[in-house]
């Protein structure tokens, strides 16, 4: 059921995207004579979490606009994770793990300056997006209650979300975030659903 809806959610964007492609097709026309180096971008986000679970992330990415109003890229992931589980009898026993991780997503902006559309002096646009991670974890140090014999092995999640791009210069951009783990999986490692997440692109 749920991939049902992310998928009829994806169909309605991209529509949407398509008619804002057709009624912006001289902007498209000025795309197809960049250059091939000023499609693609690069960046990522840093994230931590300190308390009972303490995790560093990097995420690394790079990316290219197909259309002016669409990318696609890849990106990688390091996190080191340590968490303290509490026993019955109140003693607590830290363990740390490391999480290695590839990912691919896309990225739809229908309108890419509110701005220079409507003329409202609010400068970026609102930003959709799918992205697929694979992680390479120890689902034991994931979920204490599994089996001992679960031991490490590759997770994969499927998320989907909106947010806003705030332009910050030509070419770079901040882009906040709420992604939603569609998959549920148990051996996530991300604490909350939706899942906040801040990165930059230039």
């Amino acid at each position: 059921m749920k991939q049902l809806t992310f998928l009829r959610i994806c169909a309605i964007i991209l529509i949407f995207s398509y008619i804002e492609c057709e009624n912006s097709f001289a902007q498209v026309k000025v795309n197809e004579h960049k250059k091939f180096s000023e499609k693609i971008f690069f960046g990522g986000s840093i994230g931590m979490v300190i308390g009972t679970v303490t995790e560093i992330d990097v995420l690394p990415e790079v990316g290219m606009w197909v259309l002016p109003q669409w990318a696609i890229g890849i990106g990688g992931r390091y996190s080191y994770r340590k968490e303290r589980f509490d026993l019955l009898s109140g003693r607590s026993k830290p363990y740390e793990t490391n999480i290695w991780g590839l990912s691919g997503f896309t990225q739809i902006m229908p309108i890419r300056d509110l701005d220079k559309a409507f003329g409202i002096g609010i400068h970026g646009g609102p930003i959709f997006q799918g992205v697929w991670e694979g992680l390479y974890l120890d689902k034991g140090a994931i979920d204490p209650t599994t089996a001992v014999t679960a031991g490490k092995g590759w997770v994969h999640l499927f998320m989907a979300g909106v947010g806003y791009r705030f332009p910050i210069g030509e070419k770079a951009g901040l882009n906040l975030l709420v992604l939603w783990d569609l998959t549920n999986n148990r051996y996530s490692p991300y604490t909350s659903n939706p899942i906040m997440r801040v990165s930059i692109s230039f």
